[in-house]
Order: C-alpha cells, then sequence, then structure tokens
C-alpha cells in the first residue's frame, strides 16, 4: 500500500518525471518550437482537463517495491489558481478508495477505510506546486523554458497516441534534488500530456499515465470538496 508520504508527493512535487539513461537523440530546433507553441495556443484557451490515470510508484531503495493505483484526475484553472482532484479506485488491483484534493493551497488526504482526512497546508510553496500542477496541463512553453532547460527527445506511441517527448532539466538547483531530469509526453492535437516520468536521486522513479482524456468540459461546483464520513478524525499538518 503506498504510504502517505508517497500521496502527499504527488501534491507537492506533482506531475512529473524521468531521467532516460542512453544515447539522446538529436537536438531538433524546429520540431521542438513548434511543440513550444502548441503549448502556448492551449494554455491560452485551457480550463480543465479530466483523465483516467495509471500511477505507478516505483522504489528501488532500501528495498524493491512497486505501487501501481487506477484511478481519474481532474485538473482545473480558475481566476489565475490550479485546483487538482485524483480519486483512486484500485491499489496492486484491489479495490480501494483514496480522495486527494488540492485547491488554495490546501491538500487534503480522505481514505474512508482509516476513517482519518489529513490535511496540509503549502504555505509558500503554493506558486512552485501551481507551476508543478501545469506541467504539462495548460502551462505554456514559454513558461515551461523560463524553469527548465528543454529538449526535443522524439516521439512515442502512449496508449495508441502519437506522442512528442520533451526533456526537461530544472534550472532550479533546489529542484534538481529532487527531480534532476524529467521527461513529458505531449499528445500535439490536444496540446496536454499524455504521460509523465520522474527519476529521484535515489533511482526510484514515478509514472503517470492519462487516458481518455477530456479538455475544457463542466467541472462540477462541488468537484474540490471532499465529504467525509461520521466520526472522521481531522489530522492537520
Amino acid at each position: 500500500m503506498t504510504s502517505i508520504r508517497s500521496l502527499v508527493k504527488f501534491f507537492v512535487l506533482s506531475a512529473i518525471l524521468l531521467l532516460t539513461p542512453g544515447a539522446r537523440p538529436a537536438f531538433a530546433a524546429d520540431d521542438l518550437g513548434k511543440v513550444l507553441a502548441r503549448l502556448d495556443a492551449e494554455a491560452a484557451k485551457f480550463k480543465s482537463a479530466q483523465a483516467d490515470i495509471v500511477w505507478d510508484n516505483v522504489q528501488t531503495q532500501p528495498v524493491e517495491d512497486d505501487d501501481k493505483q487506477v484511478g481519474t484526475v481532474l485538473f482545473e484553472r480558475k481566476n489565475g489558481q490550479v485546483q487538482m482532484a485524483l480519486h483512486i479506485k484500485t491499489d496492486n488491483g484491489k479495490p480501494v478508495q483514496k480522495d486527494l484534493v488540492y485547491t488554495a493551497g490546501t491538500g487534503k488526504l480522505y481514505e474512508p477505510l482509516l476513517k482519518q482526512m489529513q490535511v496540509f497546508k503549502v504555505g509558500n510553496r503554493q506558486s512552485q506546486l501551481d507551476f508543478f500542477l501545469t506541467l504539462g496541463f495548460g502551462g505554456s512553453g514559454k513558461d515551461l523554458q523560463k524553469s527548465w532547460d528543454v529538449s526535443y527527445a522524439g516521439t512515442d506511441q502512449i496508449g495508441g497516441v502519437s506522442a512528442v517527448k520533451l526533456q526537461l532539466v530544472p534550472r532550479d538547483p533546489n529542484l534538481a534534488k529532487t527531480a534532476p531530469k524529467v521527461l513529458l509526453w505531449i499528445d500535439m492535437d490536444k496540446g496536454v500530456a499524455v504521460k509523465q516520468q520522474r527519476f529521484d536521486p535515489s533511482g526510484g522513479y514515478v509514472i503517470f499515465t492519462y487516458g481518455n482524456l477530456r479538455l475544457n468540459g463542466s467541472v462540477p461546483s462541488n468537484a474540490f470538496e471532499i465529504k467525509t464520513a461520521p466520526g472522521t478524525q481531522i489530522v492537520n499538518h
């Protein structure tokens, strides 16, 4: 079972990505320019994205462990703020309910089986987190280049979708300690990510794969609220 710490990382570092060993393809300035322009175009009209999600968290130290969780995810940009709601339905093939929402600088993790909801305040990390949540979902190419050294890394088929792969290297040394490199697969038709992968310094990695993507649809007014059962313990951090 994925730890609470791992769940928290989803919205604290959110979204993101892989160090790929081996040779890199030749830099393609024209191709990179087209991808960044496509991200700019989508960012200008982005309101929301809903998708099925497969979240594969692989740990290599101190022991090998692989957690695969399946559910749905929703991103929304409203009044300049980013909100996210993740609903896990299965954990390693077993039915389970976990609800994680992030809005207005606060993250909430609800686990009905434990009768517990944990509340996390992001504080001065809010702007950084908002940027992470838009990585591949409403973030512009221009903003991407401000925080990352971006290079074109070829194309792949992801779930039947032809996607352009970008490699990102953080410009911020502190961020590099957490996510030294990132790969982002972009569906050029939709202008959003279909896969994200991140390798952490310990050798582990996390992969987010998105399917059945729906863009700019209606979002229920209570989409980022969690209704808890009577007797739920609230734990503030």
